[in-house]
């Protein structure tokens, strides 16, 4: 893990400083497990961003498959020269599968790599994997990648941490997991340590050992074949801590859980654990009393049968906060707060799910009208804000037959006066219409009193051809603006069966949001935009 401040002075972010001897990013690259059996099958889809972002004419694509031993498949190479939507899906290989006798129990994976002449800045691209079949699909945006160099790598083993930041499962008939695929090193004695928390926040440590990697093998972990888990964790979900001695690669896992009944699967990616982490890089200290400590907002899911859940999980630096809820309306009207709902202590371990539509009814709000609702994270001592705060976003169906909802992982924003000189921002996200999808825009900010407006130009790309279908709206403060496929003739016509994005340009640098793809069955994909 790199620190935080690194992190956005790599990237350019909220007006930092350069290092000095920074090196252009010229290879970005994701690489990913992928799946084709008769239960799921896997696409990755994305935009031609970087001639939007970046000013870039054009950019290649190397993508390769490779089975779950590793060994190479095939290569092919196309050239970007389109912001349109993109997709590379497993169905392509269909004839190079049956050919090897594994036309429909294939696991591997799947890596792309974009080359460019020009600085991409970031070197992991917005790819979205998604995981789908006829009743349900999840999606999580790019998690592991082969580092470009020796450089890379070192500067992202600042600290050595534990990944975590996931739900797990241990009632009968769900199975959760966690995934990767290997670099180019082999490793002899692959070594797995582990801790559980529950939710009463006890915990449970322990080790197990895999069989040797081969470079670029492919690895899916299900975690009750080495953990008992039901007796620790009964019907309740909980976390896990996810040590190991894996290398060459950065270890972003695909994690998730199956409902095994149903065929449905979510999806997400691990993060940093880092309660072990107390330097003075760790935190963020209070700078500007204008600013709250921290903040975000998210979008409400609270009627038709739906619920909106927010997880925190204790791998946050060593640190004590309150957390309060502000909501409103799609229009950014105030219809209630809860002050100091919880506190947090990271000696605690307290791993908690928080049903927002019971905290909205305590508050006597009603859950109709709620359609955003405001974090707000406040420490006591405000030399202690941790730069890295881990929430998971659940929006899920009570009584439907797939058991599991989304699980996000996002962060709220630290208070930074420097993201008041941006003048706007620019975000992406897809409509994975597979299911029931729409995008949620949101417009918050970390500051007091926070009353600005978001004016945004929306472009829809697709599939088919480098059409643009082009519009505008309006966020208010505190708002929502969604864009749902199914209430919208003129993009169901636009998009077809395939997947299309938006690209939302606003002058506005607090405009935020998520992406949804809602299934009868009760399955939610779901993720934060680019």
């Amino acid at each position: 893990m790199r620190s935080y401040q690194s992190h956005l002075q790599a990237t350019q972010s909220a007006g930092e400083a350069l290092v000095a001897n920074r090196k252009p990013v010229l290879r970005s690259s994701a690489i990913f497990p992928v799946l084709h059996t008769t239960a799921y099958s896997s696409k990755v889809i994305f935009m031609g961003y970087w001639l939007l972002k970046r000013n870039i004419r054009e950019v290649g694509l190397l993508y390769t498959l490779r089975n779950a031993g590793g060994t190479l498949l095939s290569r092919k190479y196309i050239l970007l020269d389109s912001a349109k939507a993109w997709s590379i899906q497993m169905s392509e290989y269909d004839e190079l599968l049956q050919e090897l006798g594994e036309p429909d129990n294939f696991i591997g994976s799947l890596e792309l790599e974009v080359f460019s002449t020009q600085d991409l800045v970031f070197p992991y691209p917005a790819f979205v994997l998604v995981y789908y079949n006829d009743t349900s699909s999840s999606v999580v945006h790019t998690v592991g990648r082969v580092y470009n160099d020796i450089e890379d790598l070192q500067q992202n083993n600042e600290y050595q941490v534990s990944e975590s930041g996931f739900d797990i499962y241990g009632r009968d008939g769900l199975s959760p997991f966690l995934s990767f695929t290997n670099g180019p090193l082999t490793n002899e004695n692959p070594l797995v340590t582990y801790e559980l928390v529950n939710s009463q926040h006890q915990t449970l440590r322990g080790t197990f050992a895999l069989a040797a990697l081969k470079p670029y093998e492919t690895v899916f972990i299900y975690l009750k074949d080495h953990i008992d888990l039901k007796p620790f964790l009964g019907d309740e979900p909980g976390m896990i801590r996810f040590g190991h001695n894996f290398s060459g690669f950065f270890p972003r896992f695909l994690v998730g859980n199956i409902d095994e009944p149903v065929r449905s699967i979510s999806i997400t990616h691990s993060y940093y654990d880092s309660s072990a982490i107390a330097d003075t890089k760790a935190y963020w200290p209070r700078q500007d009393e204008r600013f709250m400590d921290s903040s975000t907002s998210i979008p409400l899911y609270l009627t038709d049968g739906l619920f909106t859940k927010l997880v925190v999980y204790p791998i946050f630096s060593p640190s004590d906060f309150t957390l309060s809820f502000r909501f409103y309306d799609a229009d950014g009207l105030f219809l209630g707060e809860v002050i100091n709902a919880r506190t947090f202590q990271s000696a605690s371990q307290e791993y908690v799910q928080i049903d927002l539509g019971e905290l909205a009814q305590q508050a006597d709000i009603a859950v109709d009208d709620a359609k955003t609702a405001q974090l707000i994270a406040h420490w006591d001592d405000s030399t202690r804000i941790p730069t890295r705060l881990k929430f998971g976003l659940n929006v899920g169906y009570q009584n439907r037959p797939s058991a599991l909802p989304s699980n996000v992982c996002f962060a709220p924003q630290v208070g930074n006066a420097k993201m008041l000189s941006k003048p706007g921002t620019f975000r992406w996200a897809p409509f994975v219409n597979v299911g029931d999808s729409e995008i949620a825009l949101t417009n918050s900010a970390p500051l007091h009193g926070y009353d600005r407006s978001a004016n945004v130009a929306l472009s829809f790309y697709r599939e088919a051809d480098s059409s643009v279908l082009e519009r505008n709206c309006v966020v208010p403060p505190n708002g929502l603006f969604t864009i749902r496929i199914s209430d919208d003739a003129e993009l169901r016509q636009f998009f077809g069966d395939a997947s299309g994005w938006i690209a939302a340009k606003a002058d506005n640098p607090f405009l935020n949001g998520y992406y949804f793809d809602f299934h009868p069955s009760g399955a939610v994909a779901a993720d934060h935009l680019f």
